[in-house]
């Protein structure tokens, strides 16, 4: 039953990673395009830098995610981190990646179109 619905799980983490990406510096490690739904990012170039001067420093990602409503991300993990989107409906990655980008605003990240 679960690889039936792959290719949508597929597209769902698209959602999110082409977000992600929108941002500036973030570095997708595991193999791009993505075959599968776990992903590896690298953002030292981007929210890390972030933490670097925020008063609540590597804690603020996970805090903005959190204020958001987004759970799981173990507080600290700016750096080098993986996230999953299966099981996740499109209006969730949807969600998430709105996330991100707004995050990235709020805290003064360039984005590209």
């Amino acid at each position: 039953e679960r690889v039936k619905h792959f290719d949508r799980a597929l597209e769902n983490t698209q959602i999110v990673l082409k977000a992600l990406l929108s941002v500036s510096g973030p570095k997708i490690l595991s193999e791009y395009p993505r075959n599968h739904t776990l992903t590896r990012v690298d953002t030292l170039a981007s929210f890390d830098k972030v933490a670097e001067s925020h008063k609540k420093r590597g804690f603020y990602f996970s805090a903005a995610l959190e204020e958001k409503g987004i759970v799981g991300v173990i507080p600290g993990a700016t750096k080098v981190w993986k996230f999953n989107t299966y099981g996740a409906t499109t209006k969730q990655a949807a969600f998430l990646a709105d996330a991100f980008i707004t995050i990235a605003r709020e805290n003064g990240l360039p984005l590209t179109p």
